[in-house]
């Protein structure tokens, strides 16, 4: 059955043992044996293999596909019809300042979580605790780990420091934190602002007296500084499923949920300690306010990043509008204006070798649009990534000698894929390192539909030169954007 999942799987296999049994029922009328032989398997193949595209929708996708997310399309309609409006206003605080629980409601698309704040190296962070999940997350912000500025060689240690990090949590069979996200924002920046503080510097009286001199070297220096419109901020997430390790260690710890965040809060020490060691720097852990002004921001990018000042409730603005198929809008208090989101899966990553910086055209080089990538690696032990990959090099092989026995002939694309899936089995069982599913993806905002239009073909454009195909997420852009905010979510 090729590299179809399990319920294509189930659907081709049940189609053919209906058709197989309708055929042996009416094995006395071969008319009827034949149609009944035939159509159930028939309806299998059309519902697995057979894409179409929607009205509203840009990819095609097969019936199998497009079931799934129209009826969480469906739902998300039938709860708040389409629009979410933030109860944050209404809601108020509380006598003692703190809000209410009416207030802390999560719009579509975001499963309800639980903030609690704890304690690392003297720095406030939360932790984040998702039930519906079974999860908790935490996260710390680090300078940038662009690799453009070293050498080829300095590039290889950090890569091999990042591959020791991973190796630390997954290659510890008993450790909770099984999962670790890396977040790159790009967010809104004015570029003319030196030029206006330079004006304002001229005008003002305490520097009517300085020297000629002075005045034309700060302004040749003006010139030479950069004025870039990017502003770039990374994030890296530990994420720990519930399980009966982590709460062995919480209950030593605390009780009930405190215990789970103290615990988490170790965890997110370790990896503290362990980016130090992989020569990122970390700037802080994100506390609540942190946390709030990124999902706001991320939601509402007119809302600056360093503006930490809002509470809790208002991380999300005041209306999250999911109707469109195309996109996702949101709209804060107080504005008349809008944003529009889209987030695209990737969907295949580079099978042929590239650099270690491969993503740089994602990352840098489009002052013009603000955007979110996102990428998450699910952690598992050597020797069971090992058995992956034999699986996987097992149906690419097999694929590949069903299409030569049909007399097809093969795709390069998937030649290159089987060759590389065997090389990457070879290497793990070589190295003994930790292997990991990867999930990647990226979100792209917008003042208008129109505008989001272009980003979209530049963001796609830029994953091409990035060596990545993406594909939109039609109707479920609400879901897939919560991947791209500091919950490492989006792997299964």
């Amino acid at each position: 059955m090729g590299r179809r999942d399990l319920g294509e799987q189930v659907a081709l296999g049940a189609g053919a043992t209906l058709g197989i049994a309708l055929g042996f029922v009416f094995s006395g009328r071969t008319l009827l044996a034949a149609v009944g032989l035939g159509l159930p398997i028939l309806l299998a193949l059309v519902v697995v293999y057979l894409p179409y595209r929607p009205k509203g929708t840009v990819q095609r996708r097969t019936l199998y596909r497009w079931w799934r997310i129209k009826r969480y399309h469906r739902r998300a309609l039938a709860r708040t019809g389409g629009v979410w409006v933030s109860p944050a206003v209404e809601a108020g605080v509380q006598r003692d300042g703190t809000p209410p629980d009416a207030a802390l409601v999560s719009p579509e698309g975001i499963a309800g979580m639980t903030w609690l704040p704890v304690t690392v190296r003297g720095e406030q962070a939360v932790v984040v605790l998702q039930p519906e999940s079974g999860c908790v997350t935490a996260t710390l912000e680090v300078s940038s780990p662009g690799l453009g500025g070293k050498e080829v060689g300095e590039q290889q240690v950090a890569l091999e420091r990042w591959g020791e990090l991973l190796d630390a949590f997954g290659n510890a069979a008993d450790h909770p934190v099984k999962r670790i996200q890396v977040i790159a924002r790009q967010m809104k920046s004015d570029p003319y602002a030196h030029q206006r503080f330079v004006g304002e510097r001229d005008q003002s009286a305490a520097t009517g007296g300085v020297p000629e001199w002075l005045k034309e070297s700060y302004d040749v220096l003006t010139q030479a500084v950069s004025t870039s419109a990017e502003e770039h901020r990374y994030y890296v997430t530990a994420h720990a499923q519930f399980t009966r390790d982590l709460a062995a260690d919480g209950a030593t710890r605390g009780t009930g949920d405190e215990g789970i965040a103290a615990a988490m809060g170790a965890y997110l020490e370790e990896l503290w300690a362990r980016c130090e060691d992989a020569d990122l720097s970390v700037i802080a852990p994100l506390d609540e306010r942190r946390l709030t002004a990124f999902i706001r921001n991320a939601y509402d990018p007119d809302h600056p990043v360093w503006d930490t000042a809002l509470p809790r409730p208002h991380a999300f603005p005041r209306n999250i509008d999911v109707r469109s198929g195309g996109h996702v809008r949101s709209r804060a208090a107080g504005s008349t204006e809008s944003w529009f989101h889209a987030t695209a899966a990737v969907v295949s990553w580079p099978t042929t070798p590239v650099g270690p910086d491969f993503l740089s055209p994602l990352l840098i080089g489009m002052p013009d649009v603000i955007r979110t990538v996102a990428v998450t690696q699910d952690l598992e032990p050597n020797d069971k990534a090992v058995e992956r990959a034999l699986a996987e090099d097992t149906n690419n092989q097999a694929e590949l000698l069903r299409d030569r026995q049909r007399g097809k002939t093969a795709d390069p694309r998937d030649l290159i894929a089987a060759a590389a899936t065997g090389s990457r089995g070879m290497a793990l069982a070589s190295s003994g390192a930790a292997g990991s599913a990867v999930v990647g993806y990226i979100t792209v905002s917008a003042r208008s539909a129109e505008e989001l239009e272009r980003v979209k073909r530049t963001a796609a454009s830029r994953a091409r030169s990035a060596h990545l195909r993406i594909e939109w997420l039609d109707l479920e852009h609400a879901r897939a954007f919560f991947n791209t905010l500091p919950f490492a979510g989006g792997i299964k």
